[in-house]
């Protein structure tokens, strides 16, 4: 009988990192690989994100897919978020299974890698909403924490446009609730949890066009608004070990979700001990992390 693999040999296959890259993102909760993807593929995202805008301008409110923002017109289109990219063409269903980044995915977490998401944060020019700091596990809890996203960045990002900021190492550290002391969702960390939290060792990520960065799932981060004339578009994938099983529904249950794009399927859950308050019910529909933050910055004003 074939002895199975042990976790030495498999990291002698990795495709795309080295060992010390791994280390690093176990260690940090964050890479950033430098023009990972080829112009190619980028020309070929552009393309496919160019019909998307061009789409939005018959769109007059956000419905789920689209989401707009506030000024968004016909003439002046200004998105903040479309989601399930895998089912609105086929481009980014074809990147999403087979590319660079779903070997990327394979390195750090197994050789049996799912697919879970596609969607693309435009943070338009001059005032691209902020994303407030936290978390993503409590917005789609699993059986265990061998998730991540990873960003594509379809141009040049700059300081000066609100990139990605992340706090190194916080992965390790408390999984913090996403609710008020009401028990009402916010969708980011409250300004009385994040005092305790040392934001500004928080580092930004910038990179040239084609460049990706990927953060664990309970990495902290969030986003400062883009006040420059050029827009942040970045295309977001997300993934998981196979063996990872989502607690709740899916925010974005597109026909692809839950695929397996590398490897085989797990025959069994795995768990890690952590504690994680169910996020509210998505089954009804989720529009972005955008409006929900914005809905309840509202609230409280």
């Amino acid at each position: 009988m074939k002895n199975p693999r042990t976790d030495n040999e498999f990291a002698s296959e990795l495709r795309v990192i080295d060992h010390h890259e791994k280390a690093k993102f176990n260690a940090l909760g964050y890479l950033c690989k430098p023009q990972l993807v080829a112009k190619s593929d980028l020309s070929v995202l552009r393309d496919a994100v160019d019909r998307l805008i061009e789409k939005s301008r018959s769109i007059s409110q956000s419905d789920g897919v689209f989401d707009l923002e506030s000024g968004h017109t016909a003439d002046n289109p200004r998105l903040r978020r479309v989601a399930f990219l895998d089912d609105l063409d086929s481009v980014f269903w074809e990147f999403s299974s087979d590319s660079v980044v779903t070997d990327l995915a394979r390195d750090l977490f197994g050789p049996d890698i799912t697919f879970r998401e596609s969607l693309i944060n435009f943070k338009w020019s001059g005032g691209g909403q902020e994303v407030k700091w936290h978390q993503d596990i409590p917005f789609y809890p699993h059986t265990n924490l061998s998730l991540a996203q990873f960003l594509i960045f379809l141009d040049d990002v700059g300081v000066e446009q609100g990139p990605l900021q992340v706090l190194p190492g916080s992965h390790h550290g408390e999984i913090y609730d996403h609710y008020d002391s009401g028990g009402n969702w916010l969708g980011y960390i409250s300004e009385q949890l994040t005092e305790q939290i040392p934001l500004e060792e928080a580092v930004e990520v910038t990179g040239l066009a084609g460049t990706v960065s990927v953060h664990h799932c309970a990495t902290i981060h969030g986003s400062r608004p883009n006040m420059s004339p050029k827009p942040r578009p970045v295309l977001i994938l997300g993934y998981n070990a196979e063996d990872a099983r989502p607690y709740t529904a899916p925010a974005y249950p597109s026909s692809h979700h839950g695929q397996v794009v590398r490897g085989k399927p797990a025959q069994y859950a795995r768990h890690d001990n952590v504690r994680l308050r169910l996020p509210p019910d998505w089954s009804g529909g989720y529009t972005s992390i955008f409006s929900h933050q914005e809905i309840q910055e509202s609230s409280i004003k």
